[in-house]
């Protein structure tokens, strides 16, 4: 599609998916339950015409909603998934309060077996189609997250996403709802909560690494450059870390010191913003003496190299055996910087 007009589908689409998943490093998508227990992808909490997806029927919402189950009949999508190392990250939403599901606004058990279903839904899935444990991850605004994670995830991994976000509210009041959290939770302490949960990786808001908000979290501030990086590497010790939303300006500088981008520029045809060629998968497409080359044709020898000349820039504290067992074909380390395409090709305006 590079060198023609594009036109994005729409987010979390099955189109959109497939098109990150074909030229990105992998996606992140929005699962919900709807009412009969089927898994689809959508991420607000109403459909454009206001319904509640955890209070209707497929049927109800099939125009506006897509099935899980239909993605993954997309034998593209899930070789890509399985036999490529393109990486899925698993949002699984809470329902609104004011549907009534999940317990309404009293939450309560009803919240955490609703998360429970829909968790052990999508694993079930995903096992079935062998996906491997080091391609994917589950992860939540909703703390229930990791409650459920310890009967439910089986082998797959999770992370919770902080400071949380509620389902109800604008974005204006959402932002203003989860301040205090910000506000009280530092880099540092994001990242030992995020490993105590025994984490792959650290979802992190934009905010706090770049701008003038990175300086408000209580503690020492973060950053992209100089002494700011290098507390930000101390800290770290080479965990992934993901940053969302990652724009296109900032994408070159986030690669290079060592983080993954979740993206909502996903067009082929874009560049760098200083005008520079773009690699759209940095992650599944390593440089070999100089030229790109898709991470599952390398040899072993050649994804090895990869990985010690990784380690050694990035300071990853991951031995070198265990980097070798996850460096195959078709998987990669936790660390690999990639890029994600976000809803697949971007969030639709006006969306939260």
């Amino acid at each position: 599609m590079a060198g023609t007009d594009w036109e994005r589908p729409r987010e979390n689409s099955i189109a959109a998916l497939e098109h990150g998943m074909e030229h990105a490093d992998g996606v992140e998508l929005d699962l919900r339950l709807t009412e009969e227990g089927e898994v689809v992808i959508h991420h607000d909490p109403r459909t454009p015409s206001g319904m509640y997806p955890e209070r209707s029927s497929y049927d109800d919402i099939k125009g506006e909603a897509d099935l899980f189950d239909d993605l993954l009949a997309k034998n593209t999508f899930v070789d890509r998934w399985v036999n490529e190392a393109r990486f899925v990250c698993l949002e699984l939403k809470a329902p609104h309060p004011s549907s009534g599901a999940g317990g309404g606004w009293l939450r309560g058990r009803r919240m955490h077996d609703h998360m429970s279903q829909l968790m052990a839904s999508v694993r079930t899935k995903i096992e079935t189609l062998r996906i491997p444990v080091s391609s994917t991850v589950f992860y939540s605004f909703d703390p229930y997250i990791s409650k459920v994670a310890q009967k439910d995830s089986g082998k797959y991994r999770h992370a919770r996403l902080m400071p949380k976000l509620r389902q109800w509210g604008n974005w204006s009041v959402q932002r203003a709802v989860a301040s205090p959290s910000f506000l009280s939770r530092s880099v540092p302490r994001l990242l030992a909560k995020q490993r105590r949960l025994g984490a792959p990786m650290l979802p992190l808001a934009l905010e706090y690494v770049h701008g003038w908000t990175r300086h408000l979290p209580l503690g020492q501030s973060i950053g992209l450059e100089g002494r700011a990086l290098d507390r930000f590497n101390a800290v770290r010790s080479g965990h992934p870390v993901y940053v969302w939303p990652a724009p296109l300006k900032l994408e070159p500088r986030l690669l290079e010191v060592g983080l993954s981008c979740i993206s909502d520029s996903m067009d082929p045809n874009l560049t760098n913003t200083d005008g520079s060629s773009r690699c759209m998968r940095p992650g599944t497409m390593p440089e070999i003496e100089g030229e790109r080359q898709p991470w599952h044709e390398i040899s072993d020898a050649e994804r090895r190299d990869v990985m010690l000349r990784y380690r050694k820039k990035w300071k990853w504290q991951t031995s070198v055996e265990d980097l070798d067992y996850l460096a195959s074909a078709t998987t990669m380390p936790w660390e690999v910087p990639r890029l994600i395409g976000h809803r697949g090709t971007g969030k639709d305006k006006g969306t939260l």
